[in-house]
């Protein structure tokens, strides 16, 4: 039976479909990743305000037939084309790399709540500092993960849930490992109390009001959640972290 949704949407991938044909992988607010056929997009007359073109925002109607991956869009009304995204390479690089970030972890029919958080961070990525762009794909990062319930623990030692000690951050175990409880001294990444608060601000503070940290500090948060995303990366963000205890035969992570 087919279902006609109306929705806003986000275009995060597209491919070319005979003559004048296109299919669409949007980002919806209501079906979470959808991909749909856009029939005669290349052509002069349609019902979408031209061909699909990435990072274009708008509302859309869609028909979705029960069982079918592929589902028909009726029509688009274009709300932004986000140009600023398009003139400035390295906000268009930010984005791309927004972009690849949404494709690798929301599986078509997932990602319903990533929505509103892609496009609060194109809108952001438009006017943004260029100096603070990283920090824009760092904390989108943050809360991407978040989103899936694979939030990297800062605050205590996953393996024995002790605040003290802190000393290394194991992206197999999904945080910070206490001295205590590493398997060896050179476990995991070096991490610092100003590096575990700037991920811990940048999760839940809006980004405008914090403030921009030391180099170093910036390019440690940086390749720890690079690493906690990579451990995450062959299981499309569905792997879950293992929080060992003290108690358990082994502590080394399980792949799940």
């Amino acid at each position: 039976m087919a279902q006609r949704v109306e929705t806003e949407a986000v275009v995060i991938q597209r491919f070319p479909y005979g003559e004048s044909s296109q299919i669409v992988h949007l980002l919806t607010a209501a079906l979470g990743r959808v991909a749909v056929m856009a029939r005669g997009a290349w052509r002069s007359k349609n019902g979408y305000e031209g061909p699909l073109d990435l990072l274009v925002s708008g509302r859309v109607t869609i028909s979705m037939i029960d069982g079918r991956d592929l589902g028909l869009l009726l029509a688009r009304r274009i709300t932004t084309s986000h140009p600023a995204l398009r003139s400035d390479l390295a906000r268009h690089a930010a984005a791309t790399q927004l972009l690849r970030r949404v494709l690798h972890f929301e599986t078509v029919g997932g990602g319903g709540g990533t929505h509103a958080l892609l496009e609060r961070a194109l809108t952001a990525l438009e006017t943004i500092e260029p100096d603070r762009i990283v920090m824009l794909l760092l904390a989108f990062d943050l809360r991407l993960l978040a989103a899936h319930g694979l939030t990297p623990d800062v605050d205590r030692c996953v393996r024995c849930g002790s605040p003290r000690r802190l000393a290394r951050f194991v992206e197999g175990c999904g945080g910070v490992v206490c001295v205590d409880c590493l398997d060896r001294a050179d476990e995991g990444a070096a991490i610092d109390g100003r590096t575990a608060t700037l991920l811990r601000t940048l999760l839940a503070a809006p980004l405008r009001t914090v403030a921009a940290p030391a180099t170093p500090t910036l390019a440690r948060a940086r390749r720890l959640v690079d690493l906690h995303l990579a451990w995450h990366a062959d299981a499309g963000g569905g792997r879950k972290p293992r929080a060992a205890t003290r108690g358990s035969q082994r502590r080394s992570p399980r792949r799940g």
